[in-house]
């Protein structure tokens, strides 16, 4: 089973929300909504953590692609 999309898991939690802001559940089920809404907020941390590293990666890459073409252009105003 794949896992869900960051899409699917914050509308999962806008609804856990939404349902508690209405205030007419019971104290377990609104501490049940409280429980599972915890734990999508963890798991959205999780991937927003993973984007952040691939960013991170993709942007030292670029860093590091930007610093080589400015060497190669170096070399050929030098030769010049």
């Amino acid at each position: 089973m794949p896992e869900p999309t960051f899409e699917a898991l914050y509308a999962a939690l806008e609804e856990k929300a939404r349902k508690l802001e209405q205030g007419n559940l019971p104290l377990e089920a609104s501490l049940k909504l409280y429980e599972e809404g915890a734990k999508l907020v963890d798991q959205l941390r999780v991937i927003l953590e993973k984007a952040e590293l691939q960013v991170r990666t993709l942007q030292g890459r670029m860093d590091e692609d930007e610093f080589q073409l400015r060497e190669v252009e170096a070399g050929y105003e030098a030769d010049e």
